[in-house]
């Protein structure tokens, strides 16, 4: 037998009124739900780890073919999507290399952390392994094609953290 569902906008006999649960309160409510919604978007598994290579490229800015070659066990297609939804989300910006620093045999497209997305992660306390990462990056065995991509020349991007290759020297 079929029994109505209550919708959460119903009012119930035991509904009382709050005095703060005017616009404020409402707006409130509202940008704690984007963020828990944010926060599941990124916490996704195979996000969080286009996220943490993100945030471990030394330059935090990898190409796709980077992100392919430290994420073995994902196709390059699922993370061309997984991109294309952090993208969508502003938590992830595709960046570009201007066209006149561009080079034929070099990429020239990117990934990069947004300040929103920077904000949403460190509030979440998730970008604590942040230089670990890029230290173990730096100290990955590469092939000569992904080597040639770390190595290329990338656009400047406010929101990313470079580690500085010399302190690690």
């Amino acid at each position: 037998m079929y029994k109505h569902k209550r919708d959460e906008t119903e009012p119930t006999e035991n509904t009382t009124h709050d005095l703060d649960s005017g616009p404020k309160g409402n707006r409130d409510a509202e940008l704690a739900g984007q963020r828990r919604e944010l926060l599941n978007l990124v916490t996704q598994e195979t996000r969080f780890e286009i996220i943490q290579n993100i945030v471990g490229h030394p330059a935090q800015l990898p190409t796709l073919k980077e992100l392919d070659y430290f994420m073995p066990g994902v196709s390059k297609s699922t993370i061309r999507n997984h991109l294309e939804r952090l993208v969508k989300r502003g938590v992830v910006e595709q960046v570009e290399l201007p066209k006149d620093d561009r080079t034929r045999d070099l990429p020239h497209v990117f990934y990069g952390l947004t300040e929103e997305g920077r904000e949403i992660l460190e509030t979440a306390d998730l970008l604590r392994a942040e230089r670990s990462l890029q230290e173990t990056t730096m100290k990955t065995q590469l092939t000569p094609g992904v080597e040639k991509y770390m190595e290329a020349p990338r656009p400047e991007w406010i929101p990313a953290r470079p580690i500085d290759t010399e302190e690690l020297e």
